[in-house]
Parts: C-alpha cells; structure tokens; sequence
C-alpha cells in the first residue's frame, strides 16, 4: 500500500518497526530488573533524605510501579506467571504523569 501523506506502509517500514519494538522491550525488561535490584537496597528512609528527599507516599508510590514494572519484565522473560490479570499500569501511569 502506498500514500501520498503520512508515513509509509511498506516492508521496510513494518520491519523498522517491529524490530524497534523488540529491542526496546528487550532493553526495558533488562534496565527494569537493574533498577529494581537498586532499588531494593535502597531503605525507605535513605530515599526520604538527601539527595533524593522523597516523600513517604512518593517512595511507596516509586516502589509500587517498579515492583509493577518488573513482575510485567519477569512475566515477557517467562520468569512467572501473572494470573489473575490484573492492571499493572495505574502506579505506572502516576510516575508517567498520566
């Protein structure tokens, strides 16, 4: 298929595409797992202070979508199961600004 306007619908394209998307969700489940590792070792408290003066609900919120973002990062690198559904993108959408 070809237009005039718009980005082009051809197999160069589709392929750009669909291996962008794949090595960014490659690189995202990898870079997800490491900062989550960090994250880990990081007590509550010494996130609260400088020089990273979270709050409490900022820190919980933080915690919350990374442990979010890894179970999706584990569940594409078939590491587990996540059943039942559940929607993994409200924390995350908070740290998105959404």
């Amino acid at each position: 298929m070809s237009t005039n306007v718009g980005l082009p619908v051809d197999k160069a394209s589709v392929n750009g595409t669909s291996g962008n998307l794949a090595l960014q969700i490659q690189n995202w489940s990898a870079a997800v797992a490491r900062f989550k590792a960090w994250l880990d070792t990081m007590p509550d408290a010494d996130l609260e202070i400088d020089p990273f003066s979270y709050t409490a609900e900022e820190v919980a919120l933080l915690k919350s979508a990374t442990n979010d973002m890894n179970t999706l990062a584990e569940v594409y690198r078939g590491l587990t199961d996540h059943t039942p559904a559940s929607d993994m993108s409200v924390f995350v959408k908070r740290l998105a600004g959404v």
